[in-house]
């Protein structure tokens, strides 16, 4: 197996209105940003942490301090690609809110 190129990206549509988050795995740090739509030129939202930790909830993924919505499957399929590139995923408790 060959060691990971970095940086790498990978887009995951959120099911959410059409929406799609693109994730970039970068040496020691992570971006994310969520787009309105897969032929968005600029995301509606962004944000960035300086360790190569998530936190996947019940439905939603923490990059930094920002929390993006995502259906069932695309929060697994995001999370499965992460721990694949390096990045350790932490699984949230759910709050009573969301139980």
């Amino acid at each position: 197996m060959s060691a990971v190129r970095l940086p790498v990206e990978r887009a995951f549509a959120t099911g959410n209105q059409g929406a799609t988050l693109v994730v970039m795995v970068c040496a020691g740090w992570l971006w994310a940003g969520l787009y309105a739509s897969p032929f968005s030129d600029t995301p509606t939202e962004v944000s960035a942490a300086a360790t190569l930790n998530v936190t996947a909830g019940v439905q939603h993924l923490v990059v930094g301090a920002h929390k993006f919505k995502l259906s069932h499957s695309s929060l697994r399929s995001a999370t499965r690609w992460l721990d694949r590139n390096g990045v350790r995923v932490r699984t949230a408790r759910p709050s009573k809110a969301e139980a």
